[in-house]
């Protein structure tokens, strides 16, 4: 299994590292050398692959594993919720080897049912808790913490700058008829707070103009869902 996290301009920064060891960075060649001493395992993208989409799939192209982890590399509360009579409360969970099982799980159920992706929940809201539904087999899921099973049935769709995780999810709804969505755990990410990444061309319009694709490829599929800490946060209407 690869644990694969994608990263730019972030060395230093990065945090995922933390909660697995043994995870491989996916980083511009012209920065390997900024991330070398701190990252465990770091490999270079060519330069002239450029944006989070194409390296999503240089990495699924240049790895011989066919269970591949997407993570983002600023997580910033992962864990689990732990129901109370009156109250849920998160409860952090930094154990790799978990982690790493857990992931293997769920690899396990996809191949068990036929899918090809699986996605975990990625705020930790309380609310959002389901415990008497702790997997969906509908749903959506991001790369900010996905299983692809990489035997060449799903790549991500170049022509989307940001939001290919949705298109990618929402493709193998239609194809497969579900996608397996974890419930009982959360990875949660900073992503708009941080420099680096996809930051440097995430704008207004980029954003708008990919909901609107989406819209378009998969009619009364997609709803916006604006909030305070992310206007182009998306919900799927399944």
């Amino acid at each position: 299994m690869l644990i694969a996290v994608p990263s730019k301009g972030r060395a230093g920064k990065t945090k995922t590292q933390r909660i697995l060891p043994d995870c491989t960075f996916f980083v511009p060649e012209s920065e390997l050398h900024q991330y070398q001493p701190i990252v465990k395992n770091v490999v270079g993208v060519p330069n002239t692959v450029k944006g989070i989409t194409p390296t999503r799939n240089w990495i699924l192209d240049n790895t011989e594993e066919t269970r591949v982890v997407m993570l983002d590399d600023d997580p910033y509360d992962v864990g689990w919720t732990r129901l109370y009579p009156n109250k849920a409360k998160r409860m952090k969970l930094h154990d790799p080897a978990v982690w790493q099982d857990m992931f293997h799980r769920w690899f396990d159920i996809c191949e068990q049912i036929g899918f090809k992706i699986w996605g975990v929940k990625t705020e930790a809201a309380t609310r959002s808790t389901l415990p008497f539904k702790p997997i969906l087999l509908k749903g959506y899921v991001t790369a900010s913490c996905m299983g692809i099973i990489n035997d060449g049935s799903y790549r991500f769709d170049e022509s989307f700058k940001v939001k290919e995780d949705y298109e990618i999810c929402l493709r193998h709804i239609v194809n497969e008829g579900g996608i397996l969505c974890v419930r009982y755990v959360f990875w949660q990410n900073e992503h708009w707070e941080q420099e680096g990444g996809c930051k440097d061309y995430r704008t207004v319009q980029v954003e708008r103009d990919a909901i609107k694709r989406l819209n378009r490829m998969y009619p009364g599929m997609v709803r916006s869902a604006k909030r305070k800490a992310n206007t182009f946060t998306i919900a799927l209407n399944l």
